[in-house]
């Protein structure tokens, strides 16, 4: 993967966005996987609230395979039956949570929370976490890449988890444009999972969920993915770096806080991407393709899950 100068002018993003959906052809390899031919597209933008978002650069992508869903909770429970692997949450004892009527980023320690049973009390609501189609959660970066190891996969990089979800969009924040609402079957809708409300003390449910949904319960995107973004943050394989596009820009290589830092195992910090059910404008606002997110790797939200990939010709 390479990146051209940055500072792209209007005309080029245009023109991207214009031969993009030629440049990328995709099928399906199964009913579960898609595959991408590859081809380029802008990553970034020049004006975002956020220093790490920019600069906009012309970014190449190789051929490769990408899950059309999260994974989801009865997939993890196959793995965990198939192998024993013991999460993060499960070792450290707790899990950390996130729930309707907790202030604005608060999170708690959840005791003896895990992907089983990832909240502080069981209602109606959270009970949507133990569908067997909805995300797992509560995962760690670490479960992440031993699950799709065991799967012959691995975590999608930053940039092939976004060229996927933009689809063919350029410069939009959702893979379908710049708002929320989507058309389906002749009337606009909420096209995706996140926080409708003032604060986090009421989810007025607009989207029809508190907290995670289903993983086929919206459109996919052009390209027959699910959850593009919304519903949980996406670990990819990248380490954080705050600098990272203008590295890319200027074609340096990225250097991550780690770099710089001796960090113990663990504690270094990944990217997550598309933002989750708990992103809203009480918050975060993460939901969508700029935002960049980042935990450390062994931290186990219950707002955190994953998709596999894999690098194909």
């Amino acid at each position: 993967m390479s990146a051209a100068p940055g500072a792209l002018g209007a005309a080029a993003v245009g023109l991207v966005a214009a031969s993009a959906l030629t440049l990328a052809s995709w099928r399906p390899v199964s009913t579960g996987r898609v595959r991408l031919a590859g081809g380029t597209f802008v990553q970034g933008h020049d004006d975002g609230e956020r220093d790490d978002e920019g600069p906009a650069h012309l970014v190449a992508v190789a051929p490769f395979t990408i899950d059309a869903t999260l994974v989801t909770r009865a997939a993890f429970a196959r793995f965990v039956a198939d192998t024993g692997y013991v999460t993060t949450a499960e070792k450290l004892g707790y899990g950390l949570v996130a729930e309707e009527g907790m202030l604005d980023w608060e999170w708690q320690h959840a005791p003896h929370g895990t992907w089983r049973r990832p909240f502080l009390t069981e209602t109606a609501d959270t009970r949507g976490f133990l569908r067997d189609d909805a995300p797992v959660v509560m995962v760690s970066w670490d479960d992440a890449v031993a699950y799709c190891g065991h799967q012959g996969a691995r975590l999608p990089t930053e940039v092939e988890w976004e060229y996927a979800m933009r689809a063919g969009s350029t410069g939009s924040r959702y893979p379908w444009g710049d708002e929320a609402l989507r058309e389906q079957d002749g009337q606009m809708r909420l096209a995706l999972n996140y926080w409708q409300g003032s604060s986090h003390e009421h989810n007025r449910r607009d989207d029809g969920f508190v907290y995670v949904s289903p993983v086929r319960a919206f459109p996919p995107n052009a390209w027959g993915l699910y959850d593009a973004v919304g519903n949980v943050w996406q670990w990819t394989a990248d380490l954080y770096d705050a600098h990272a596009y203008e590295a890319a820009a200027e074609h340096r290589p990225a250097r991550s806080s780690v770099d710089a830092v001796p960090v113990r195992p663990g504690r270094e910090k990944r990217v997550l991407r598309g933002g989750s059910w708990w992103c809203g404008a009480c918050t975060c606002e993460g939901n969508g393709l700029f935002y960049r997110g980042k935990a450390e790797a062994r931290a186990p939200f219950n707002n955190n899950g994953f998709r596999c990939a894999s690098s194909s010709s």
